[in-house]
């Protein structure tokens, strides 16, 4: 697992069946208050199923964001996972 921030990457055997390419930006998540972002740099993709986000790395794959250090990632398929709080009343995810 590695975490970065409010996220979190978690290795998967595989990324589902069915999940999609994700269009555009690498970017994992962007942080709501600073506008920083989590994103991927090198030979990495998105991809989303059901809601959920999947990271393909490969070789060179980095894990890049203004406010915390960068990660290098071993080639495989990771899972995002955002950290969520709870307040007594509700969940809500972590803006960063």
């Amino acid at each position: 697992m590695y975490r970065q921030g409010d996220v979190l990457l978690k290795r998967v055997v595989v990324i589902p069946a069915g999940a999609k390419l994700a269009d555009g930006e690498r970017v994992v998540e962007r942080g709501e208050l600073t506008g920083h972002a989590h994103r991927l740099e090198g030979m990495a993709a998105i991809y989303t199923r059901y809601g959920v986000m999947y990271v393909l790395a490969g070789a060179g794959a980095r894990l890049v964001h203004e406010e915390h250090a960068a990660i290098d990632l071993p080639p495989g398929d990771y899972q995002v996972i955002r950290q969520r709080e709870f307040d007594g009343e509700q969940a809500r995810y972590v803006n960063d």
